[in-house]
């Protein structure tokens, strides 16, 4: 009888059961469905997006191809024609505010501001390639300066003359932000050796050092050492862009000197520092930077 008694309640048990059984069973196949669903959703919308943008880059890449062929072929033929210095600044105004982020027009254009040296509208052309070469420098500073640091120095063209070098005309610190890493900057300016007037050719060398921070203070290695600061030696005039002109830091990230004002009392310097993602076109990732991303995304889901 016990043991009756027993499997009668254990068969009861089961009957209450067995229905919540079934109805969790429903509610789990129905949540698995509805999350596959929405999976399947987000999928196709991705690739949708993706499709759209790679359309929309392709048309615009072959619209920009055939607009740099026309222009190129006519800036060639009019160097040619050994003249219309006007015509030529034109198509450069079209190539620069077209193709700057992707191409390095820097030795077309100092090319054309010698040329107008020998012209006799050369003050008027003078300062229209300057102004060019100055918006296009504004637009890619406030681009760049958006996700990194930004540091003006103002360098004298009768100190320069007098001194020969100007040590540290930029001294800053950048802390650490969308994934830059902290970094103290500094820089020495000198007068090139091959310029004989910078009011007419406007172009420095500079001596530019990166040096890693970590609080504020230089980084250590493992024996406990101060790190050793980066240093590049650049040359820069009024027709270099940050997003082509720049270099590439050891531990990540870019910095690029520029010119963001010139005139017969001398020039400003602006250094930026920013985001190896911030990169011209024609900086494209390497393999190994490429797959160390996806595996950073891999881990995070």
């Amino acid at each position: 009888m016990p043991e009756s008694k027993q499997r009668d309640w254990w068969d009861k048990l089961q009957i209450l059961l067995d229905p919540l059984g079934k109805l969790f069973t429903a509610v789990l196949v129905v949540y698995l469905g509805y999350m596959g669903n929405s999976f399947l959703q987000e999928d196709q919308k991705r690739r949708a997006y993706v499709e759209l943008l790679s359309r929309r880059e392709e048309a615009d890449g072959n619209l920009r191809k055939d607009m740099f062929g026309k222009v190129i072929d006519q800036f060639v033929a009019q160097d040619k024609k050994k003249g219309a210095l006007e015509n030529r600044i034109l198509n450069l105004e079209l190539l620069a505010y077209n193709f700057h982020e992707s191409i390095d027009l820097g030795p077309l254009l100092k090319q054309v501001y010698e040329q107008s040296w020998s012209e006799d509208t050369a003050s008027s052309n003078r300062k229209r390639l300057q102004k060019l070469a100055m918006e296009i420098v504004g637009r890619e500073m406030v681009a760049l300066a958006e996700a990194g640091c930004k540091k003006e120095g103002q360098v004298e063209f009768s100190k320069l003359e007098r001194d020969l070098v100007i040590d540290k005309f930029i001294d800053f610190k950048c802390a650490e932000r969308n994934g830059l890493p902290e970094k103290h900057f500094w820089a020495d300016v000198m007068t090139n050796p091959g310029v004989s007037d910078l009011r007419k050719q406007t172009q420095v060398d500079v001596v530019l050092y990166a040096q890693s921070l970590e609080n504020g203070q230089p980084a250590r290695n493992k024996n406990g050492q101060e790190d050793q600061p980066e240093e590049f030696d650049l040359t820069v005039s009024h027709f270099d862009f940050p997003l082509i002109d720049n270099v590439r830091l050891g531990d990540g990230g870019r910095v690029s000197l520029a010119m963001t004002r010139v005139d017969d009392g001398g020039v400003t310097l602006t250094l930026v520092y920013f985001p190896d993602s911030r990169a011209s076109l024609r900086d494209k990732p390497f393999s190994d930077e490429v797959q160390k991303e996806l595996d950073k995304t891999s881990t995070r889901h």
